[in-house]
């Protein structure tokens, strides 16, 4: 198993190479947006018929680990999430459809990471 030290060597090598750049990014900054303002929002749902986390992930489109990882940012620190907030009022679901509009015309630009198939298991082999 490698070592730490080594791993971080390893990545400075590999940044430092005139190959190297930035990876691209999975959706639009205004769908990623309008995913951490709806998080916030079921975050603070103190409804008894509110969605698992897991399933609100589902609905959003998202993995649940990005759920969680949002989650914890909220309870370490909620105040810009906060303004936000007030700034610009609860999230709908027209204004995600829009920032998913924003993200299907950056992938058919080309600017946005592109996702790989799954290979299924031959049952045949």
């Amino acid at each position: 198993m490698a070592s730490r030290e080594s791993s971080i060597r390893n990545l400075l090598k590999a940044v430092s190479s005139r190959r190297w750049h930035r990876p691209r990014p999975w959706r639009a900054k205004e769908e990623s947006e309008m995913v951490r303002r709806l998080v916030f929002w079921w975050f603070n749902c103190r409804d008894r018929n509110r969605p698992s986390g897991r399933e609100w992930a589902r609905q959003l489109g998202i993995s649940h680990t990005w759920l969680q990882r949002l989650v914890r940012e909220f309870e370490a620190d909620p105040a810009g999430m906060w303004e936000l907030q007030r700034a610009c009022g609860d999230p709908t679901l027209a204004q995600l459809n829009e920032a998913r509009e924003c993200t299907q015309r950056l992938k058919k630009l080309g600017g946005l990471h592109p996702r790989r198939r799954r290979r299924r298991a031959d049952v045949d082999d």
